[in-house]
């Protein structure tokens, strides 16, 4: 075993077999997955964890938007500065430093004494979110081949879902202690996995070939390529690579301005569709929808959870075969018609046991249409559009945008609601849902089965933004 500076991994030769190197690059996928099983979970454990919070600290409508939200303003900051840092230390580095800032915060929040000091260590927690929300997907599409980039990226989708999925069964079974200290306590265990699991893998060829490591790239391409696609797929990195690294002003340039757009477009529009108030206030939702108990409450938010990872997995098996435009499309229809439905409910509901279970279900077939399009695809899409000498800086800025959006959302909906009540408010995210659709259909091209290097030489062909996955026309 060879250590390094970018992590320890195997020396496996280049005759190794392709079912191993399949193996170990799954794994590396799913590793830098577990930040993203982090992403998920810490966001989604206050859902439950909210409500026993105010018996210890009794805070008012806004302190309590002000906890939740206290992540996701950390997690805009977090991905605001982390541009350059990923650019010049590289994404294997940059997730095993944010799996030692998920557990400070985590164990802060835990033992807080007061609401500033669990505020700050949520805050701490959202830097770490931030962070490893897009340099996970990074890390996984760069590492991964163009034909099977889709599938494993959104194994990072998967693991938001899940982490989300299972914050809110913990949040369920520890409903009865009132325990939210061991609620925040158990997302200690995700956090070391992350930590120890990044130390087993080495750092993505990319970065190496970008870096002028061009041996260490070869070899770390040896464990999860062919070798018969090393060399070519090696070559078309180093001449990317001679690009000088992007700044700021190239970020804002002309030429790149059409993947820009797509990215802040889409990670809005993630937002606005009004996703999170869903897991962040989703007990809170249901007991308007009728449903009585706190454990009848929380139970329903995580069978939203649940079909939010089910639907992620199957986002997984079709990706690379209907591609990414038609499932934004048709899950963008599904959320919107959903949620145009939802309000019409909560305007005729009675709060009788019948409409709160048919509440239940639309808002069911929503989070469906959300994870099939936007909700997985918007991390897949940034993965893939951006120029390699400015890939992290560009999935940094567009990552903070949507988190901002994510910050506005959250820290508004709770006083949104009281104003203009459920049903303008599910109506108003429906519409965003349709926008979202019309916003794809113009500019959000096909990237299925397309290598990065491609995509980029297709904007700096000019082409515009929805045909940047197309064929390269080679003149002869």
């Amino acid at each position: 075993m060879e250590a390094t500076q970018n992590g320890i991994y195997m020396d496996i030769s280049a005759n190794q077999s392709s079912c191993s190197k399949h193996y170990f690059l799954v794994m590396t996928a799913i590793v830098a997955a577990i930040g993203g099983f982090l992403f998920g979970y810490d966001t989604g454990i206050i859902s439950g964890a909210l409500m026993f919070i105010t018996h210890t600290f009794p805070a008012s409508t806004f302190l309590q938007e002000v906890i939740v939200s206290s992540v996701v303003f950390g997690a805009l900051l977090g991905a605001i500065v982390s541009g350059c840092l990923v650019d010049r230390y590289g994404s294997h580095r940059m997730l095993s430093g944010m799996a030692v800032t998920f557990l400070t915060g985590t164990l802060l929040s835990a033992v807080a004494v007061n609401l500033a000091t669990l505020i700050l260590g949520r805050f701490i927690i959202g830097i770490a979110i931030g962070i490893t929300s897009y340099v996970s997907p990074l890390f996984i599409s760069e590492m991964a081949p163009a034909k099977q980039r889709g599938r494993l990226v959104l194994l990072n989708g998967i693991m938001i879902t899940s982490g989300e999925a299972i914050a809110f069964l913990v949040d369920y079974v520890l409903a009865p202690t009132q325990s939210w200290r061991l609620m925040f306590a158990t997302g200690l265990i995700p956090a070391l996995l992350l930590l120890i699991g990044m130390m087993m893998l080495p750092a993505t060829p990319r970065w190496m070939a970008l870096n002028g490591h061009t041996e260490k790239a070869r070899e770390i391409f040896a464990m999860i390529r062919d070798s018969s696609h090393i060399e070519a797929e090696l070559n078309d990195i180093l001449q990317h690579a001679k690009q000088s690294s992007g700044k700021w002003p190239d970020l804002f340039s002309k030429s790149l301005r059409p993947v820009l757009i797509i990215g802040l477009g889409l990670g809005i529009l993630q937002q606005f569709v009004g996703i999170n108030t869903v897991m962040y206030y989703g007990p809170s939702i249901f007991q308007a929808a009728g449903f009585g108990s706190e454990s009848a409450q929380i139970l329903a938010t995580f069978g939203m959870g649940l079909i939010n990872t089910l639907m992620t997995v199957l986002a997984v098996l079709i990706v690379d075969k209907i591609g990414r435009r038609l499932m934004l499309l048709g899950g963008s229809l599904i959320a919107g018609t959903s949620l145009g439905i939802v309000g019409l409910l909560f305007a005729l509901s009675g709060h009788d046991t019948i409409s709160a279970w048919i509440t239940f279900i639309f808002m069911i077939t929503y989070i469906a249409g959300y994870s099939l399009s936007v909700g997985s695809l918007f991390w897949l899409v940034i993965s893939e559009i951006y120029p390699l000498n400015i890939r992290g800086l560009a999935m940094s800025f567009v990552t903070a945008v949507q988190w901002g959006a994510n910050f506005l959302v959250a820290v508004t909906f709770l006083s949104i609601l009281a104003a203009i009540g459920p049903v303008y408010t599910f109506w108003t995210y429906g519409c965003m849902c349709i926008l979202c659709f019309i916003f794809c259909y113009y500019l959000v091209p096909e990237t299925r089965g397309v290598s990065l290097e491609q995509i980029e030489q297709n904007l700096r062909s000019g082409k515009r933004s929805r045909d940047l996955g197309d064929a390269i026309n080679v003149l002869t």
